[in-house]
């Protein structure tokens, strides 16, 4: 490697810099901030953007480079001396923040009244820890961010929340489901999780009205017209409508997973979903006619793909026929083997 290519450095500058490097290298490694992106540390930390190309690429974390000596740095990941002060730079200013954090407590300490006080939450509104975040209300691009950090449950989204939970930059959704955990909104966590005001825990028809907020407007007005136009052929004997692909392509299967998880709480709801009274006091927390007329049309069909042998409406058979949907056979599976073992406890 050529002199230009460190810029206009000396050997005594250069030596400065692979010392500061050194020592905050060190105590990174193994830190709260080593999974965090550099482009994330250097916004809450005041310092310029870190404007590295690729800095934006997924893996460009403060690990990445903290294992590497400086002049690795220069060699390996390609920084120039610029670039590689201000990564220095970055560094220092986050470990004056968190000296001036010492006042708190420990790290240690944070963690754990920030994992009491997530608890607290959780226990108050019994809420389910191992809720999938996918099956929640969450926009795109909190979608996007979960599948990106492995994000699975609702404890797991509120445990991230409260690792980056200075991190302003990401705004927009991110914060206001942070502000829910945080002052614990019981209000506000309905609009992202099947919370019902007033009663403990998540709720299988919230969830299951979720399913019709992932898809796009153009594809949910389908499915109201051609629900509507169902209905009123069965009195007026009109000409069927072709059901809309995205009910066997992304809805059905999506039902499917609600019904799987709550079975798993609730052994005896596949039995409880074919009684009418209990099914419809369920839906009408909706307090949506159309919603709640679309959902129990989707339980039927879910319940008749798995339990045909219950089915005495010959337009669901109809509707079933024409069916080809991608359904998880590990979950069809346990929902079958559920009913079988409800049914046999039943038995005199």
């Amino acid at each position: 490697m050529t002199d230009s290519d460190f810029g206009s450095s000396n050997p005594c500058d250069t030596d400065d810099l692979s010392a500061r490097w050194d020592k905050v290298a060190f105590r990174a490694q193994g830190s709260p901030f080593e999974n965090l992106t550099i482009s994330g540390l250097a916004k809450n930390s005041g310092v310029r953007q870190w404007s590295r190309s690729g800095s934006k690429v997924k893996g460009d974390t403060v690990a990445r480079y903290i294992y590497l000596t400086f002049d690795e740095l220069l060699e390996v990941e390609k920084l120039d001396i610029k670039t590689a002060t201000h990564l220095i730079e970055i560094c220092e200013t986050t470990f004056v923040f968190e000296a001036e954090c010492d006042d708190l407590g420990s790290f240690e300490e944070i963690d754990s009244q920030a994992n009491a006080q997530r608890m607290r939450f959780v226990e108050e509104y019994g809420l389910y820890q191992d809720f999938p975040v996918k099956l929640a209300n969450l926009d795109v691009d909190l979608r996007e961010l979960c599948v990106a950090e492995e994000i699975i449950t609702f404890v797991d989204l509120m445990e991230f929340l409260d690792r980056l939970a200075d991190k302003a930059w990401i705004g927009g959704s991110y914060k206001n489901l942070q502000n829910v955990f945080a002052h614990g909104d019981e209000k506000g966590l309905t609009k992202f999780f099947p919370y019902r005001l007033g009663h403990r825990g998540f709720h299988l028809t919230e969830t299951l009205s979720f399913c019709l907020n992932r898809i796009t407007r153009k594809e949910l007005q389908s499915v109201y017209e051609y629900h509507e136009r169902r209905r009123r052929r069965s009195r007026l004997l009109g000409k069927r409508m072709e059901m809309p692909k995205v009910v066997e392509e992304k809805l059905l299967p999506e039902v499917f997973e609600c019904l799987h998880y709550y079975s798993k709480r609730q052994p005896r709801l596949p039995i409880r979903l074919h009684d009418s009274a209990y099914q419809a006091r369920e839906l009408m927390f909706l307090n949506d006619p159309q919603t709640e007329g679309v959902l129990h049309w989707l339980i039927h069909l879910a319940l008749g793909i798995f339990q045909p042998s219950k089915n005495h409406d010959p337009e669901l058979d109809e509707d079933l026929s024409n069916l080809s949907v991608p359904i998880s056979p590990e979950i069809v599976k346990d929902l079958r083997a559920m009913v079988q073992s409800e049914a046999a406890t039943e038995t005199p």
